[in-house]
C-alpha cells in the first residue's frame, strides 16, 4: 500500500452548484444573508416579466414534452389515438351543424303554426339525437383512454429518467445547495430531527428554485418561484418536490393537454362549419364577431394571463410544501415525540398552511375580477345576433327560424374564438404544470450529460455529452474522474483533491488535497479524524456522489468476481463467492442500506451508509437489497401496452425521437440470482439476527421495516446485505455506530473473512483491530497514513486521541 498526501499549495475550491448534504462529518454551509430591498424589488420585477411571457413562451416547452410520446417509440399508438379523437371531434361538429338546421326548421314551423312541418322537424331532431348521443359518449371514452395511455407513458419515462444515473440524489443535492445559498422565503425554514431544508420531497431534502442545472428551460419558472419565495425552476437552481411533479403534475399535464387540445380542435371545426352558416345570414355578424373576440382575447391575456399563471405556479409549490411538512412529521414521529417538538412542528405546518391560504386568497381575488370581465364580455353578445338580423326579418327577407339559427351559429363561433378567454384558468394551470415538468426534465438531462462526461452514464455516447458539459460549465471546473479497471481488486486514489462546494458564492473549505493511495486484497483502511473533517465526504467522492474536485478514483470493474471465480475457485480461501451480488450498470450502486457494484455472481463495489435504507417489500427484499430489486431492462408497462424504453433510450429524455431507438446497453442489468432461503437464514444467524424470521412471521411478510426494526437491527441487516453481495471492495460509513462492542466485533470479523478489501469511517478505537492501515485527517487538507499499530502507538500517550 502506498500513500502520498500533504497540504502543499492550497488550490482554489471547485465552483459548483451542487451542495452535498450536511452531515455529522461535513459542515453545513453558512446561511446566506437576507436579501436587500433592491434584490427583492428585482425579484418582483422578474416575476412580472415572467408572468407576461409565460403563456407565449410555454408552447415550445409544451411541445417538447408532448412529442416524447407522439414521436417516440410508441408514436403509432399516440397517433392512432390522436386521429381517433380528432375524427370524433369532426363528427360531433357535423352533427352540431345538422342540429342547427333542425332547430331552424323547428322554430320556423312553430312560428308559422305549420303542424306537419313541426312534427317533421321533431322527428329529424330525434333521429340526430339518437345517432349523436352514443357518438358523444364514445368520444368521451376514447379521450379517457388517450389520457390513460399518455399518462402511463410519460410517468414511466420520467420515473426511469429520475432513477437513471442517480439523478434523484443529485437533484436533491442541488436543491439543498440552492436553499443554503438563497435567502429564506416567506415560509419558515424547518429543522428538527431527521429533516433538512423545507420543500423537498425526500426526508432531509430542500425546497428551492426548481429548475434545471443550467438549462434554458427554467427561466420563467424561476421568476414564478421568486414570487412564491423559493419554489420553481431556474438555471442552476434546485427542483422542489420532484415526487409531485412526476405524479400529480404529469397527470394534470396530460389531462389538461388532451382537454385543451381537443377544445381548440373542436373550436376550429366550429369556426369553419358555422362561419359559412353565419355569413349566409349576415356578413356583419361575422366581421363584428372576429373583431370583438380578438379584442377580448388581448385584454384577457395581457391583464389576467400574466397574473393567474404565476399564481397557479405558486400554489402548486406551496401545496406541495404543506404536504411534505406533514409527511415529514409522519416519518419522524418518534424523534419529534422524544424531543417534545410537536409545538414547533405544528407552527411550521400552520405557517405553510398560511402560505397556501395566502396564495389561494390572492387567486380568489383575481378570479373574481376575471369572472366579472367574463360576464361583461359574454352578456354583451346576447343581443347582437337579434339586433343585426331583426331588420331583415321585419322586412321579410328571412324567416323567423333563421334568427334562432344565427344565434346558435353566433354562440358557437363566439365560443370558438373566445377559447383563451373562457379557458384561461385551465391554460394557466397547464402553463404552470409545463414549466414544472420541463425544469425537472432539464435537470435530469443535465445529470445525464454529467454522467456521460464522467463515464458513469447508464448508456449513451460520452463524446457529445462531454462537449455539452464543458460548454455549460463556466470556467471549466475540474471534476473527479472515476475509472473501472478489470485488473484492480482494491482501491486506487491518484491526486484526489476535495473541497466543500462553494455554489454560486464560490469558494469552499479544502477537505483533501493530493491524496494518493492504493489498497490491495487483504488490506483494509480506517479513515479517522474529528467530526467535520471530511471523512464521509471522501466516501462520497469515491462513490461518485460528489464529483467536484480533481484526481482519479480507480475501482474494480463490475462483475469482477464472476470472471475471477472460475480461475481461482480451487485456491481461494473463505466462503464461496457465488450467489447474489448487487448489480450496477457502470457504477457503484448507492442506496440507503448499501449498494452493489457487481453482477449476479458478486464482485464490484458495495457502499454501506450509516443510516440503513429499508425499502418497501417483504423481509426477503430487505435482506437482498438492492440485488433483490433489480429488474430486466424492459420494465412492465403500467398501462399494459407496449414496453417502454430502457434507461439508455430515455436519456437524453428530450432527445430527438425521430431517429431509430437505440438498443439496450450491453451492461443493462439482468434478473439476478438471490441467495436461497437457507443461505439467508445462515446469514441472519451470522449477523446476530437468529430469531428475526420467526419473530415477524416469515420471509414473505411485508411490514414497515423502518419502524419494526431498531436502528441496530437495521445496521445488522445492512451488513447482511454486504455479505450476501460479496463485493471485491466495501465502504462502510460508520455502518456499525449503533451496535454494541461484541456485535460490532463479530460483524467486522465476518467482513474481514469474506470481503477482500474494505474501507471504514469510524470513531471507535476498537475498530483499529479490524483494519491494517489508518488514514488520519490532520486539517487543512492534509492526511497522514500509517499502519493501525503505528497509529495506536502514536496516540497512546495522548489518551487514545480520536479516531
Amino acid at each position: 500500500m502506498t500513500v502520498d498526501s500533504g497540504p502543499g499549495k492550497r488550490t482554489p475550491a471547485p465552483h459548483t452548484a451542487l451542495q452535498v448534504e450536511a452531515s455529522s462529518d461535513t459542515p453545513a454551509a453558512a446561511p446566506a444573508p437576507p436579501p436587500t430591498s433592491a434584490a427583492r424589488k428585482m425579484g418582483s420585477n422578474t416575476v412580472a416579466r415572467s408572468g407576461s411571457e409565460s403563456l407565449s413562451s410555454v408552447l415550445p416547452k409544451w411541445w417538447r414534452l408532448a412529442k416524447l410520446w407522439f414521436v417516440g417509440e410508441e408514436r403509432w399508438v399516440a397517433r392512432g389515438y390522436a386521429v381517433a379523437v380528432v375524427g370524433l371531434a369532426l363528427g360531433t361538429t357535423l352533427f352540431s351543424v345538422h342540429i342547427s338546421y333542425a332547430q331552424r326548421d323547428f322554430s320556423t314551423a312553430l312560428s308559422g303554426k305549420d303542424v306537419p312541418g313541426f312534427y317533421a322537424a321533431v322527428w329529424k331532431f330525434a333521429i340526430i339525437i339518437v345517432i349523436a348521443a352514443p357518438l358523444f359518449a364514445f368520444n368521451n371514452w376514447v379521450e379517457e383512454k388517450l389520457v390513460l395511455a399518455w399518462r402511463a407513458y410519460l410517468t414511466t419515462r420520467l420515473t426511469r429518467a429520475y432513477f437513471a444515473n442517480r439523478a434523484f440524489y443529485h437533484i436533491r443535492q442541488r436543491a439543498d445547495s440552492t436553499e443554503a445559498l438563497a435567502s429564506p422565503g416567506p415560509g419558515p425554514h424547518t429543522g428538527g430531527p431527521g429533516s433538512g431544508s423545507p420543500g423537498s420531497s425526500a426526508p432531509g431534502g430542500g425546497c428551492s428554485g426548481g429548475g434545471s442545472g443550467g438549462g434554458p428551460a427554467g427561466a420563467s419558472s424561476l421568476s414564478a418561484c421568486l414570487a412564491g419565495g423559493g419554489s420553481g425552476g431556474g438555471g442552476g437552481g434546485g427542483i422542489d418536490n420532484p415526487d409531485q411533479r412526476i405524479c400529480d403534475d404529469a397527470a394534470a399535464f396530460v389531462r389538461s393537454s388532451v382537454s385543451l387540445s381537443l377544445t381548440v380542435c373542436r373550436k376550429v371545426f366550429n369556426c369553419v362549419a358555422f362561419a359559412g352558416v353565419l355569413w349566409g345570414v349576415s356578413a356583419h355578424l361575422v366581421v363584428f364577431l372576429f373583431g370583438y373576440a380578438t379584442a377580448g382575447t388581448l385584454v384577457t391575456t395581457w391583464v389576467f394571463g400574466r397574473v393567474m399563471t404565476t399564481l397557479c405556479y405558486r400554489q402548486l409549490a406551496r401545496e406541495a410544501d404543506l404536504r411534505f411538512s406533514l409527511v415529514r412529521v409522519r416519518e419522524n414521529a418518534e424523534s419529534i415525540a422524544f424531543y417534545r417538538g410537536e409545538s414547533g412542528e405544528r407552527l411550521r405546518v400552520l405557517s405553510r398552511l398560511a402560505a397556501v391560504l395566502g396564495v389561494t386568497a390572492e387567486r380568489i381575488r383575481w378570479a373574481a375580477l376575471y369572472d366579472l370581465w367574463l360576464n361583461v364580455y359574454g352578456y354583451a353578445t346576447i343581443l347582437v345576433p337579434s339586433l343585426l338580423t331583426a331588420p331583415r326579418y321585419f322586412s321579410g327577407a328571412i324567416e323567423f327560424g333563421v334568427i334562432s339559427q344565427a344565434s346558435f351559429a353566433f354562440s358557437r363561433i363566439d365560443a370558438a374564438l373566445s377559447v383563451i378567454i373562457n379557458n384561461l384558468g385551465a391554460l394557466s394551470g397547464l402553463a404552470a404544470e409545463t414549466e414544472r415538468l420541463d425544469s425537472l426534465v432539464a435537470a435530469m438531462e443535465g445529470r445525464q450529460a454529467e454522467a456521460e462526461a464522467e463515464g458513469e452514464a447508464d448508456g449513451g455516447d460520452p463524446s457529445a455529452a462531454s462537449a455539452l458539459l464543458l460548454l455549460s460549465r463556466a470556467g471549466g471546473t475540474d471534476r473527479i474522474r472515476r475509472r473501472r479497471d478489470p485488473s484492480v481488486r482494491g482501491l486506487g486514489l491518484q491526486g484526489l483533491t476535495l473541497a466543500t462546494p462553494g455554489g454560486q458564492l464560490g469558494g469552499g473549505r479544502l477537505l483533501a488535497e493530493g491524496v494518493s493511495l492504493s489498497l490491495e486484497p487483504g488490506q483494509s483502511l480506517l479513515i479517522v479524524g474529528p467530526s467535520g473533517c471530511g471523512k464521509s465526504s471522501l466516501l462520497r467522492a469515491i462513490a461518485g456522489l460528489w464529483t467536484e474536485g480533481a484526481g482519479t478514483v480507480t475501482l474494480p470493474a463490475p462483475g469482477w468476481g464472476v470472471q475471477a471465480e472460475e480461475q481461482q475457485a480451487q485456491g481461494r480461501d473463505g466462503p464461496e463467492r457465488g450467489g447474489s451480488g448487487g448489480g450496477s450498470k457502470g457504477g457503484a450502486s448507492i442506496s440507503g442500506g448499501g449498494g452493489g457494484g457487481g453482477s449476479s455472481g458478486g464482485g464490484g463495489v458495495f457502499f454501506l451508509p450509516q443510516k440503513a435504507f429499508m425499502p418497501l417489500g417483504d423481509l426477503r427484499t430487505q435482506l437482498t437489497f438492492p440485488s433483490g430489486l433489480q429488474a430486466p431492462p424492459e420494465d412492465p408497462d403500467p398501462a399494459s401496452s407496449a414496453p417502454g424504453p430502457s434507461d439508455a433510450e430515455s436519456a437524453p429524455l428530450l432527445g430527438s425521437a425521430s431517429a431509430p431507438s437505440p438498443a439496450p446497453a450491453p451492461s443493462a442489468p439482468r434478473p439476478l440470482r438471490c441467495p436461497s432461503d437457507g443461505a439467508l437464514l445462515g446469514l441472519l444467524e451470522d449477523c446476530c439476527l437468529p430469531d428475526l424470521v420467526s419473530r415477524v412471521g416469515g420471509l414473505d411478510v411485508e411490514l414497515d421495516w423502518g419502524s419494526v426494526l431498531s436502528v441496530g437491527e437495521q445496521q445488522r441487516v445492512a451488513v447482511l446485505r454486504l455479505l450476501a453481495a460479496q463485493p471485491d471492495v466495501a465502504f462502510l460509513d460508520e455502518a456499525t455506530s449503533a451496535l454494541d462492542g461484541p456485535t460490532e466485533s463479530r460483524l467486522y470479523g465476518l467482513i474481514r473473512k469474506r470481503v477482500p478489501c474494505f474501507v471504514s469511517v469510524g470513531h471507535r478505537l476498537a475498530l483499529l483491530q479490524h483494519h491494517t492501515h489508518v488514514l488520519e485527517a490532520l486539517g487543512g487538507g492534509a492526511w497522514r497514513f500509517g499502519t493501525a499499530a503505528e497509529y495506536q502507538r502514536r496516540n497512546a500517550g495522548a489518551g487514545g486521541g480520536h479516531p
